[in-house]
Formats: structure tokens, sequence, C-alpha cells
């Protein structure tokens, strides 16, 4: 088992989205500390893009979700790291958000749906504009429609 790094020693974090089974890390070394996770689950897993976030070498978040010819998007696996200080895990909880809001965006996804149960904290999730719809003993669905960019659709307007 590892120790916990301490928070001075967690500063920059990594993230990495890898899409499509073809090239997926093996999900046992790609999970955050305390997951064990049932083969099917594992199975379900390497059918699925991910975002890792990681601290150096070290996974400390996992995000999962398939792609499918819908404007929804259902993150069904949203990992992290269960022997990190409550700042630490709400740090990965927003890496992994905004991963997964700009990879949705670049998609043309209009809502994001996660599955939030175990250590995952929802003031996260409540904090950038997500609702629960869904409380049950699995855990909560939050939600959140997503804007189009209007940066990145407006252009400016300079005088002729």
């Amino acid at each position: 088992m590892r120790t916990p790094l301490s928070s001075p020693e967690r500063k920059a974090l990594e993230v990495a989205v890898t899409r499509g089974c073809c090239c997926s890390p093996d999900p046992r070394t790609c999970l955050p500390a305390g997951h064990c996770l049932s083969g099917a689950r594992i199975r379900h897993l390497l059918e699925s893009d991910w975002i890792v976030v990681s601290q150096g070498s070290i996974p400390v978040g996992l995000a999962a979700y398939r792609r499918a010819d819908s404007d929804v998007r259902v993150v069904h696996e949203l990992l992290v790291d269960r022997t990190l200080a409550a700042c630490d895990a709400a740090r990965v909880t927003n890496a992994m958000l905004s991963a997964a809001e700009i990879v949705a965006s670049d998609d043309h996804i209009s809502c994001l749906m996660f599955l939030v149960c175990g250590a995952v904290a929802l003031p996260s999730f409540e904090q950038r504009g997500y609702t629960a719809i869904v409380v049950d003993s699995c855990g909560v669905w939050v939600q959140k429609k997503l804007d189009r960019l209007s940066w990145a659709t407006t252009r400016s307007e300079h005088p002729n």
C-alpha cells in the first residue's frame, strides 16, 4: 500500500486523454490508490476513453466514458485516489472535470453526466454548475448543460 503524499509534494498535476481501446494503458497500473475493480468493470474500462490525472508517475484520478452518437456524454467511472487529503482530492476532481468539459466541448456534446460516489466530493461539481438529478444507492447522478463557447464563435468586429 502506498503512503499518501503530503500536500506540498503534490504541486503539478498532469492530465492525459486516451482515446479508444487500442491504445489504452493497463487499468491495473492506472487505477488511483484505494480502488479495485471487478473483471467486468475492467473490461468495460478497456472499451472506454480515459482521462488520467497523475502526480509524477502516480495516477491520482481516472475518469472513463464511452463515445456515443448522442449530445449527452456519461462518465461511467470517476475514481480519485482515496489516500489524498480533501483539498488535494478536490484539485484532482477539478482537473478531471476541466478535461472532461473540454473534450466534451470539442466533441460537440451539450450535456455531461457523472455518477458521483464514494470519496469524490460533490462541492467540486456544485461549484462548476452541476445539478444533482438522481440520488440512489450507487451514488448521485449529476449533470451540466454545456454552453457552446461564445469566444470560439464570436468574431471580433473591426471598423472598415
